[in-house]
């Protein structure tokens, strides 16, 4: 019988492509433990033009081992990062530390964040050729959407998904279609926005293709608007399509809808009591 081959003689490319398969934690926790030459593969910035962490519900690890690893990788990078995602974990300083040291960045998702996007008025523009920006259940305000339609004309793809709020407001939608004119996809579901906000997108954001309304209550599309958007957009989601990918979105609705019901109560007197 032939002996087997040996993996340790296989191209640094091809072990670098099945080790990138492990995700950011595993790499940086296990596999670039293993030997030397798993390290020095592990230590190429090439290995590190992606990046993707995300805290699961069944993660035991603390914020801070996570954005431990998260620096970690970045220095790694070299400066090399186009793309970017973080989910359920992170902050301020943390995002200031990546987009300082992450100049070539093309596509950034960030959900579910702790702490106030004060980088949003700083970090636009050092990235140019950013094209995609997915910000779900953090803070954004329409000053920082329009620095960022200012400082990112590659921009094509933008999100900005919120929690569930009771006010009628158009400035978010307004700012969108103002200053990212060259948006092919637009998510904006959870939003506040009122049908002149998505008239207004309309008309500012004419290359759009799919665009996602879910969850925004706020809109009455039983007339030309809505005729508009499905004859208009190709991949068009109506605010009361199925929300059952916008996990993090769904919960904290039901959160802040269930607080919003229990004020409601509490100031008639019929509960003292909240329970989540």
């Amino acid at each position: 019988m032939e002996d087997p081959p040996n993996w340790m003689e296989m191209p640094d490319e091809v072990m670098a492509n099945i080790l990138q398969r492990l995700g950011t934690k595993e790499i940086l926790n296990n596999a670039w433990k293993v030997c030397t030459t798993w390290r020095r593969i592990c230590k190429d910035p090439a290995m590190w033009k992606v990046i993707d962490v995300q805290k699961s519900d069944n993660d035991v690890e603390e914020h801070l081992d996570l954005e431990r690893l998260t620096k970690k990788a970045i220095d790694l990078s070299c400066g090399e990062l186009i793309d970017i995602s973080i989910s359920g974990f992170g902050n301020d300083d943390l995002l200031d530390y990546i987009f300082l040291r992450s100049g070539k960045l093309k596509r950034v998702s960030l959900t579910y964040l702790r702490g106030k996007a004060c980088w949003l008025t700083r970090a636009p523009k050092r990235f140019p050729q950013l094209e995609e920006l997915h910000i779900s259940l953090g803070f954004i305000n329409v000053e920082d959407i329009e620095v960022i339609g200012r400082n990112c004309p590659q921009l094509k793809s933008f999100t900005v998904n919120k929690v569930f709020q009771w006010s009628h407001n158009d400035d978010h939608a307004l700012a969108v279609a103002n200053y990212m004119p060259e948006l092919r996809l637009l998510d904006l579901c959870g939003s506040n926005m009122t049908n002149d906000g998505l008239e207004a997108i309309l008309i500012g954001c004419p290359h759009l293709e799919s665009l996602d309304v879910r969850m925004c209550s706020n809109l009455n599309l039983k007339g030309n608007l809505g005729k508009l958007c499905t004859e208009r957009i190709k991949d068009f989601m109506h605010p009361n399509d199925s929300s059952e990918n916008c996990r993090y979105l769904l919960l904290s609705y039901e959160f802040y809808h269930e607080l919003h019901v229990f004020l409601q109560e509490w100031k008639s007197g019929a509960r003292s009591t909240f329970r989540w």
